[in-house]
């Protein structure tokens, strides 16, 4: 009965924490204009999900959320100078923008709860096979989302015109599905991030998990090669969609790219079938399945090379 108090107890110290921590983080993005109201509000309530369901889960939200906001801060003005555009809204994301990049994420994890309770093993390999599978779905989902908010926000610096991937012709900047050198690499480097967060976290953890046989712990290292992989798929599907199902087009009489059709613009590229959340939210729902379901044989691979 003392020991059913004490976990009870515990799991309520958990809420709580997963509680404060997520509105400081929230009340931090609203505050520094990274979120709107409707966005902080939204984000709290992610964190709190979340973050209970194991603290390597909210480690990598919070390296996906701050490292994204700080980009996107990074030479605001000359984005939207290059963009040609007048309204500097300070690049906050509304609730949209955190559903969209936070849903297919909220799924793995409570799929990973109902299953193994709190996340608190981190060594994943054929021997933990579906655990391998959520775990690296989630950090698929988040490598795709860092490196595409890292693509977007720097690739835009580039000089040269970006280009349309599905035409292989160069295009305006922000012209929906175009990408750049700088945006390209960009995306892998925040992919192998993301990557490198969990790698990282589970080396701390080393010494707990080894088992009475190491030689079937595989090497761990490879998820920051999963995280670039997933960050470069995650920007090239999100190219893609948006090329082909997001309106672009040229209003000359305004010198911007515009999202929607309207009378004297251009068509570049895109039908008018999908907005940007929609895209993202595909695009990371794709890498997040592709990661999960080609996990297990990508760590066996690098088991077997490091048995040999």
């Amino acid at each position: 009965m003392a020991m059913g108090a004490t976990q009870e107890h515990l799991i309520w110290l958990r809420v709580l924490f997963s509680i404060a921590l997520s509105i400081g983080i929230a009340y931090h993005g609203y505050y520094s204009r990274s979120l709107t109201r409707s966005g902080a509000a939204l984000g709290s309530v992610v964190g709190v999900i979340i973050f209970f369901c194991g603290t390597a889960f909210g480690t990598i939200l919070i390296a996906f959320f701050l490292s994204s906001s700080r980009i996107t801060k990074y030479k605001y003005k000359s984005k939207v100078k290059r963009l040609h555009q007048t309204n500097i809204r300070g690049g906050s994301r509304n609730w949209s923008h955190v559903f969209a990049s936070s849903v297919t994420a909220i799924l793995v994890v409570l799929l990973y709860y109902s299953t193994y309770g709190i996340h608190t093993k981190f060594f994943m390999g054929k021997e933990q096979r579906y655990r391998t599978r959520l775990m690296c779905a989630y950090i698929g989902h988040f490598a795709c989302c860092t490196g595409d908010t890292w693509a977007s926000e720097l690739g835009v610096l580039e000089q040269a015109m970006p280009v349309l991937i599905t035409k292989c012709r160069r295009v305006p900047q922000g012209t929906n599905g175009a990408m750049s050198m700088s945006g390209t690499i960009a995306s892998i480097l925040g992919g192998a991030f993301i990557g490198a967060v969990y790698y990282f976290m589970s080396a701390q953890d080393a010494g707990k998990e080894r088992g009475p046989n190491d030689a079937e712990i595989p090497p761990q290292w490879p998820i920051i090669l999963l995280g670039a992989c997933a960050g470069f798929l995650g920007s090239l599907v999100d190219s893609i969609l948006g090329s082909l199902f997001q309106y672009s087009g040229w209003a000359a009489s305004r010198q911007v790219i515009v999202q929607r059709p309207e009378k004297g613009a251009k068509h570049i590229s895109g039908m008018d079938l999908l907005t940007n959340n929609q895209v993202n939210f595909l695009s990371a729902f794709a890498t997040s399945v592709a990661c999960g379901w080609f996990a297990p044989a990508f760590f066996d691979y690098f088991h077997e090379t490091a048995r040999t």
